[in-house]
């Protein structure tokens, strides 16, 4: 009887558990079970799509969106980006088809992609889904995320150090962490300079959109009925279905709320579905979880589109706002290019005469728009134009004269060859109901029979779902066998807005997806400095083509914002009244007439071009710009994003565009992309955007010096121009202390590229760095990418552990040097890694951080590297007014010596102190002169030494003080007395097919007298003016001027400005900043140490926004202006130890926050605190804050 009660109330408590997950299963937002690493959930990874205003989660089962998990539902369907207003809690696809089991019964088997287990279709006991589960080999396995282009996990950040490669860093792998090494469906889409995979793209190696998802999956795990869809394979299940899916966003403003997904569907069985179906699953939340209940929609059969939205436009949620509005469409349904009818209702015509049933697997250029002139560019379609065109295609496609797949407007790359059959079934139902359950799959085949709509509901929490069939679906390899569809949401402020969207989004499908194109981002860096940011970035948007307005770059904006979603600097409406762009702090753009409101509007707004004042790669904001004072401890976030041209009817005409007669557009800004979590804690940054707190650095730091010719800290070392070079410190964090270059120039024409043009440049110069880097590669015949390019050729070596032998480049190895790869070459005495057989090397090497750079005009276009600027200003070959003049000082004593005034160590006697003080001029022969390079030094003696070329006696002699030699000259002596007197002149003389010729001129003149002057009154005492409006002057005094005339011992130095060339060299040392200890540690520093805010009122301005619906967040408080170590003890004013911080920062931060916890982590108290700062030399410093309620 006990172990009967026993079992009864095992069983009944058994019961209870299960009715209580039974119940959780019912409530939206509540997960109901974690799944282990069951039947392919180990390939499970997850994405974000962020690329323009919406930003959604997606997994790479088929589930977008995801309320069911507290980390995922602050990323499921937002918009705007950045305001943490979801507006959909998961969408998900399921296809369906009819077949015969194993024992002849009639079976309508779906799989799915359903993130909501309580709603899956579960294996009994709940032990796994029948759904589709990802399939490995699409993504790199040792990441978390789904394969994307221009998103999180597209950095290259796999290294130990946390520091992705963008930033500098030198442990990654140059590869896409997300990417895998190989694609398994484009095994050859491999760039062969670097061996590193190109994107896998729909429509070639490369992305069309401004951010790219891809993954597959398959339905091997759905189980669920006794049908085998290959009879030789029985771990393939469900229908044996591969389907691959790919996410599209558009950064473009005219596609900024826009996100579409394509699926397309192979059957990889062995069986002929004759009735399948594919379908959506939708779960639009407008309002959020507290206000979805009142949601109104609409459907609209012709367009294929579903709107929902607010009943009265206001929500409670997240503090209150007015939702936007949501639409659903199915932009593309699956063709059936095998029941000969034109499903599609296009028109096209076949050969027959008769509506062509049209196909993307057939062979044939159904609607004839391949065009072999601009399409015939191969299977990756990658054509020459492209940026990343890595040559021919190795299969032979490109320029063969036909088209072959993956050629653009052929098969699948052209969607007018697809045969489209539309919607046929469409069901809204209450979410809170059972009437939609995609776990059960007769009733879902009853609710999706071709022909069958309901109404959309209102007033409800409403979930839909809608259908595109039936078609036949063979099993591959046969023709056909693979079948495409699309999804897209679309989001608008209001109903107009949001009908304007989907006409864009309808433009972009029916272009093949080839919608315009925004220029690639910057890659960024900031720099904190005190009350003040430093951004500075590189040229990579200015080499971005359009794939259809070409290279259209034109400048760069800046964004600042305390919010990582940039909403306080999204302020511009349009004509309508929405919020359409951010509004930024400074503009460059460039030097083209192409400035101020650009002629295309975009909803009645055009784009501030800019004003023609030249492009910049650094920016520091110190308050100046509408965004107000930069405060120290505020967390800024700030985004420095590429714009291009756009285009209009004369920017052809005007140089502005290389194509003519293209569409009118306007210009497009890339986008920015900051993702964070619920506490407001920023989780990913793109390469264009940067977090920075700006704070005072450590007390006693020295910043470091600017280098320049002029100091003498850049020395040169050879050659003779005399152009200025100037090293300046843009990030004193980055500058190697100690670190040596070279500046080496080039003087022989040659093309170069700047930006988008190929030019003919003389000279060019290269900054070398000094230092050997060594890096351990693979031993390989492919080629492996090195950490840098422009390598020094004669620098590398190559090293194998135990092998002393020197390795010859060109025999046994090559470097690509500016590319930067290396690989072994067949033949040679280095091992190859083969057959598992793995070899690796030690490749050590020099490289330029500036190469063959053009810019010698003190352009500030060079690329920055540690830390530093390079800026080089060359000269004409002309003389120098300003460097020429009579020599002092210590120039004056060492040509004294070396022309025999005075003994070598000797100061200079008296009587050659005193030097003239005739005035002079200098120039270019004034009867055709000749400029050559050389400076020359006039030596005056006490008589006449020697003739001039003209017979003149001389009391000088002419120096050419660049070759040494003595100079030949013509005299011009006014006076005839042999000496240099005033208004003589000379001029040094070359000698051009031995005939005598002038070169540069220097006339001389005595210092005339000083007349003293008053203004002209008249009699009621008012100046007196000439006709041109001058006051006249009336002579009144005359200064006699005192005249010393040249004499023995003077000289003067004639300078020639003269340009760099092939025999100039300069060298440098850099110099970082460092701590001045008896500056730091001193009393009167420590009187700086702060705490701010003080006092600290309810919460700070800088702590993160989070977006919990309760709770506290994070607080925090500064200690400022402290020295780089030290320890801080907090007190209560009674004495009791609060919390004891031990502050070890880098140089330039002299800021420590505190989290305002205890040193039990309990809150502390409102109320008046001691701090105790003290430093290791013994100094102490004694504050108070207070916290107020």
């Amino acid at each position: 009887m006990r172990k009967l009660m026993n079992c009864l109330i095992f069983t009944l408590s058994l019961l209870m558990i299960l009715n209580l997950n039974l119940f959780a299963a019912g409530e939206k937002g509540k997960s109901v079970k974690k799944f282990g690493k069951l039947l392919g959930h180990e390939h499970r990874r997850r994405g974000i799509h962020d690329g323009n205003n919406i930003l959604t989660v997606f997994f790479n089962y088929g589930n977008i969106g995801n309320w069911f998990e507290d980390s995922n539902r602050l990323v499921s369907g937002i918009w705007p980006k950045g305001s943490g207003h979801s507006y959909f809690a998961e969408f998900c696809p399921f296809v369906g088809a009819e077949v015969f089991d194993a024992y002849g019964q009639r079976r309508h088997i779906f799989s799915d992609g359903l993130g909501h287990t309580g709603r899956a279709d579960m294996a009994p006991g709940g032990e796994y889904q029948y759904c589709f589960e990802p399939i490995p080999g699409y993504f790199d396995p040792n990441q978390d995320y789904i394969a994307m282009y221009n998103a999180q996990g597209s950095e290259d950040n796999d290294g130990p150090d946390g520091v992705p490669a963008h930033m500098g860093s030198e442990d990654d792998d140059g590869k896409p962490d997300s990417w895998p090494w190989s694609w398994p469906d484009r095994p050859d889409w491999v760039d062969p300079r670097s061996g590193l995979p190109f994107w896998n793209g729909q429509y070639g190696a490369y992305a069309r959109a401004s951010q790219e998802s891809y993954y597959r999956m398959n339905d091997n795990a759905n189980d669920e009925f006794q049908f085998y869809p290959d009879p030789n394979d029985s771990s393939k299940r469900g229908l044996g279905l591969e389907v691959e899916v790919r996410g599209y966003q558009w950064a473009d403003p005219q596609a900024e709320d826009i996100i579409i997904f394509t699926f397309w569907i192979t059957n990889t069985g062995k069986y002929l579905y004759e009735k399948t179906l594919f379908g959506m699953y939708g779960d639009a939340d407008i309002g959020e979880q507290e206000d979805n209940k009142d949601d109104l929609s609409e459907f609209n059969k012709n367009e294929d589109i579903v709107y929902q939205w607010d009943k009265d436009l206001w929500t409670p949620a997240d503090g209150g706002f007015s939702p936007g509005y949501f639409g659903w469409k199915f932009l593309e349904s699956p063709g059936d290019p095998l029941n000969a009818i034109d499903d599609d209702g296009d028109g096209l015509i076949g050969a027959d005469g008769n509506p062509w049933d049209e196909s993307q697997d057939d062979g044939i250029d159904n609607d004839h728009d391949w065009d072999p002139k601009i399409d015939d560019i191969g299977s990756d379609g990658i054509g020459p134009e492209h940026p990343d065109y890595p040559g021919p295609d190795r299969d032979g496609t490109e320029g063969n004269g036909v088209p072959d797949r993956g050629e653009p407007n052929f098969e699948y790359t052209d969607n007018d060859e697809s045969d489209q059959i539309g919607l046929t079934s469409f069901l809204s139902a209450d979410w809170g109901t059972s009437l939609i359950e995609l776990g059960e799959d007769e009733k879902l085949w009853s609710q999706t029979i071709p022909g069958s709509f309901s109404k959309a509901m209102n007033q409800v929490d409403i979930v839909m779902h809608y259908g595109s069939g039936y078609f036949s679906l063979p099993p591959a390899p046969e023709k056909d066998s693979r079948r495409k569809f699309a999804i897209s949401m679309v989001m608008g402020a209001d109903r107009d807005d949001l009908v304007r969207n989907a006409m864009t989004m309808q433009q972009i499908y029916d272009a093949d997806y080839n919608f315009a194109a925004v220029p690639l981002k910057p890659n960024v860096t900031a720099v904190p400095g005190d009350r003040k940011v430093t951004l500075y970035w590189d040229k990579r948007a200015e080499g971005s083509r359009d794939p259809i307005y070409g290279y259209d770059f034109e400048g760069y904006v800046i964004y600042r914002a305390t919010d990582p979603g940039f909403l306080e600097s999204y302020i511009g409406t349009d004509t309508y009244g929405n919020k359409s762009f951010n509004k930024p702090i400074a503009q460059f753009d460039m030097v083209d007439g192409l400035k101020g409101p650009h002629p295309v509007a975009r909803d009645g707004i055009q784009f501030n071009m800019g004003n023609d004042n030249g492009l910049q790669y650094t920016f520091v904001d110190s308050g100046q710009t509408w965004a107000g004072p930069v405060e120290n401890g505020q967390i800024y976030y700030y985004a420095v994003c590429s714009y291009d041209k756009g285009y209009y009817d004369d920017f052809y005409s005007r140089g502005l565009s290389d194509y003519d007669s293209l569409q009118a557009k306007a210009p497009a800004v890339c986008e920015k992309r900051i993702q964070f979590d619920a506490s407001g804690e920023v989780t990913f940054l793109d390469v264009n955007c940067v977090q920075i707190i700006p704070n005072a650095p450590a007390a006693g730091y020295v910043s470091p010096p600017q280098l320049s010719r002029e100091s003498g800290s850049v020395v040169q070392v050879s050659g003779s121009g005399t152009g200025e070079i100037v090293i300046d410190p843009i990030d004193p964090t980055k500058i190697i202390d100690g670190a040596q270059y070279e500046i080496l120039f080039d003087d022989s024409s040659h093309f170069e590229m700047i930006g988008s043009k190929k030019v003919i440049t003389d000279t060019t110069f290269f900054v070398k760095d000094t230092r050997f880097y060594t890096e351990t590669v693979k031993l390989d015949t492919n080629f492996v990418l090195l950490n840098r390019n422009h390598i020094v050729p004669s620098s590398v070596t190559v090293k194998i552990s135990g092998d002393d032998r020197e390795f010859q480049i060109g025999v046994d190895f090559e470097v690509g040097f500016k590319v930067g790869n290396f690989r072994v070459l067949p033949g040679g005495d280095l091992p190859i890694s083969s057959n598992g057989d793995k070899y690796y090397g030690e490749v050590s090497y020099q490289y330029y951080p500036i190469f063959d750079s053009p810019f010698l005009n003190s352009e500030d276009r060079n690329d920055y590297f540690d830390g530093l600027r390079v800026l080089v200003q060359n000269h004409k070959l002309e003389a120098s007014q300003e460097r020429s003049g009579w020599l002092v000082g210590d120039d004056h004593q060492r040509y004294l010596a070396e022309y025999g005034f005075i003994g070598e160590n000797d100061k200079i006697p008296e009587q050659y102190q005193t030097k003239t003080n005739y005035d002079y001029q200098v120039s270019l022969y004034s009867n055709q002169g000749v400029p050559v390079p050389y400076d020359y030094l006039i030596v005056v003696y006490d008589s006449a030494v020697t003739k001039s070329a003209n017979n003149k006696w001389a009391n000088f002699r002419v120096f050419n003080i660049t070759t040494g030699d003595t100079a030949d000259f013509v005299f011009f002596d006014t006076d005839k007395d042999s000496t240099l007197s005033d208004q003589d002149y000379l001029t040094p003389i070359t000698y051009v097919n031995n005939r005598k010729r002038g070169t540069w001129e220097a006339r001389f003149r005595a210092p005339r007298n000083i007349i003293v002057s008053r203004d002209s009154l008249n009699e009621y005492g008012y100046p007196v003016k000439d006709k041109e409006g001058e006051i006249i002057k009336i002579p009144v005094d005359t200064i006699v001027v005192e005249k010393f005339k040249p004499k023995a011992g003077d000289m003067f130095f004639l300078a020639v400005n003269k340009p760099f060339s092939g025999l100039d060299k300069f060298t440098f040392t850099a110099k970082g900043p460092y701590i001045d200890y008896n500056v730091a540690h001193a009393k009167e520093t420590l009187k700086n140490i702060a705490v701010v805010p003080n006092p600290y009122v309810v919460t700070a301005s800088w702590e993160p926004q989070h977006f919990y619906s309760s709770g506290r967040g994070k607080h925090k408080l500064d200690f400022i202006h402290l020295p780089p170590k030290c320890t801080i003890k907090i007190f209560t004013m009674r004495g009791y130890l609060v919390d004891t911080i031990e502050h070890d920062s880098p140089i330039d931060d002299g800021a420590q926050s505190w989290d305002m916890l205890t040193k039990d982590g309990m809150e502390i108290a409102y109320g008046v605190y001691i701090f105790h700062v003290s430093t290791p030399s013994g100094e102490n410093y004694i504050g108070k804050f207070a916290v107020i309620k």
